[in-house]
């Protein structure tokens, strides 16, 4: 089966950090997993934020290729809104290890139309 998590919710709230252990858990077990940020998730590519429980969700995501997830989407009009398009692609220039290069933007409408490509579906 495979499952693809959409980011919506900030770093540093309960439902972010969820769906990241969630995702996590998916992988473990290989299935095929792709990740979306989209509206205030978009955030969790960039803010370091530790949680009262001492999770930094952004840390964590960029584990993950390390769990052979290898699909990560980033809709272009959520960058765009939030003013974080021009830092998504400094810090991809900056540093060519960092986890933001691989992550892909993409319009929503090729986010929403790439979702009916998988079995199940999880947002935050």
């Amino acid at each position: 089966m495979k499952s693809v998590f959409y980011c919506l919710s900030g770093p540093a709230g309960h439902a972010a950090n969820e769906i990241v252990d969630a995702i996590a858990v998916s992988a473990v077990f290989d299935q095929p997993v792709a990740v979306a940020f989209i509206g205030d998730g978009v955030w969790q590519l960039f803010d370091q934020t530790v949680t009262e429980d001492g999770k930094n969700t952004t840390k964590f995501l960029s584990a993950l290729p390390s769990f052979d997830v290898s699909e990560f989407m980033v809709e272009r009009e959520s960058l765009n809104d939030q003013r974080l398009i021009e830092r998504f692609h400094e810090l991809r220039a900056d540093d060519h290890t960092s986890f933001l290069n691989h992550v892909e933007i993409k319009d929503g409408g090729a986010i929403r139309s790439r979702m009916h490509e998988f079995d199940i579906v999880v947002t935050d």
